[in-house]
């Protein structure tokens, strides 16, 4: 023989060669793209919990931009080629996916009890389940800076006219009163939800749409003219800056103010480790109350096409159980777990309080008024710039309303 191996030997390691193959074929990668890169870390730390518990199973994720999410999922999605695991809007998103056939029934598949009504709510098409709220949801309310506050002796603000009224005292001592990044009008369309739902309350909101409610009637057209009446509060060049631009500005304390959900708080602790806010309802406009908006942080699906729908289903029951649940709303944002509560986060356990005031869900999770959402941001320039009235911003807004959609 030419080498040094025997044939025993040779016989051995060939039947090592074979082993090899069934070993990797036991192990399963799942795909998972989510879009929140600066929970990275964070989401990771739960997945490696998960892969702990279920050796055979390896979840790989990939974090996108939450602008550049959307697109790169819809072109992936229509060319056979999304992720294993697929994160969807609640509402349209996931009505389009079923109708499309790119996600898996998931009705009886998965234990649901721990999760809350808006969570199935959010997830469920006519009665049946193609998704689940595993990484939890946000609420929206006012941040503010506890330290500068403090030191300056201001108290937050309670209703709009105490808003308006704080934000030239602050631009006295320097500090923009309010950070509110308006390039893409993602923020602008919060401000005007949140200022709009102060009037309307959940019970208004469904009225709206019905068709039994305006967004031009005179109390709720007072959440325009706020919204234009807000913008001198803003920091310079708000109309330039960008989302994640400006979510690092306050984190970093140029601004006293920012409207935010809990979702963001991840962020701003990443970026200032320090940072030490304090959350209140926000402001009331006259007539109404301080309020909140909730929705979904994304609700996850099992793409129709995968090769591994069982570890998929045994990933999405996990992650809905308490022990990641409590990883979230520890680390991330709020649970849609009702077994969970912040334990160690008083920035968030003082959401939880705000969200008691007035919650109405997030607009854009309703189907007939989920274009209010994109309006609002296309028309919060013009309306900044005062190139569009309150009253031509309402009717914007309300001609997107659409009653009969599903």
């Amino acid at each position: 023989m030419r080498s040094g191996f025997s044939k025993s030997a040779l016989v051995g390691a060939c039947l090592a060669c074979l082993a090899w193959p069934a070993q990797a074929a036991d192990q399963v990668t799942l795909t998972f793209w989510h879009n929140h890169p600066e929970w990275k870390e964070r989401v990771q730390k739960i997945l490696d919990k998960f892969e702990a518990a279920n050796p055979g199973i390896h979840i790989q994720l990939e974090e996108i931009p939450g602008p550049d999410y959307s697109p790169k999922m819809n072109t992936a999605l229509a060319a056979g080629e999304a992720p294993d695991i697929i994160e969807l809007r609640p509402g349209p998103e996931v009505r389009a996916a079923e109708e499309a056939g790119y996600i898996v029934e998931l009705t009886g598949k998965v234990d649901t009890s721990n999760v809350t009504k808006s969570g199935l709510d959010a997830a469920q098409i006519d009665g049946k389940l193609w998704a689940v709220p595993m990484l939890g949801e946000y609420t929206v309310g006012l941040y503010y800076h506890k330290d500068v506050f403090a030191q300056n002796g201001w108290t937050p603000p309670k209703t709009a006219d105490e808003l308006l009224k704080l934000c030239p005292v602050i631009k006295a001592k320097g500090i923009a009163p309010m950070i509110a990044p308006s390039q893409d009008g993602v923020i602008p369309s919060f401000l005007y939800a949140l200022a709009a739902s102060s009037i309307l309350g959940a019970d208004g909101l469904a009225a709206v749409r019905r068709g039994e409610r305006k967004l031009t009637d005179p109390d709720v057209l007072k959440a325009s003219k706020f919204l234009q009446d807000l913008y001198p509060c803003f920091e310079d060049g708000a109309i330039g800056t960008a989302y994640v631009e400006g979510k690092a500005l306050f984190a970093l304390g140029k601004g006293a103010m920012m409207e935010g959900g809990s979702a963001d708080y991840a962020g701003f602790t990443t970026t200032n480790p320090k940072v030490n806010l304090g959350v209140v309802p926000f402001p009331a406009l006259e007539g109404g109350k301080g309020s909140t908006v909730t929705g979904m942080e994304g609700v996850f699906a099992i793409n129709s096409q995968t090769k591994g729908k069982d570890a998929a289903l045994k990933f999405l029951n996990w992650m809905l159980g308490n022990e990641p649940a409590q990883m979230v709303v520890d680390t991330i944002t709020l649970s849609t777990n009702k077994n969970v509560t912040p334990s160690n986060n008083e920035t968030m356990k003082e959401m939880v309080e705000a969200s008691k005031v007035n919650d109405v869900r997030v607009w854009y999770e309703y189907p007939e008024v989920g274009s209010v959402f994109t309006v609002a941001g296309n028309n919060a320039q013009a309306l900044f710039l005062k190139e569009m009235t309150p009253e031509q911003f309402a009717a914007a807004l309300q001609a997107s309303v659409d009653p009969k959609a599903k």
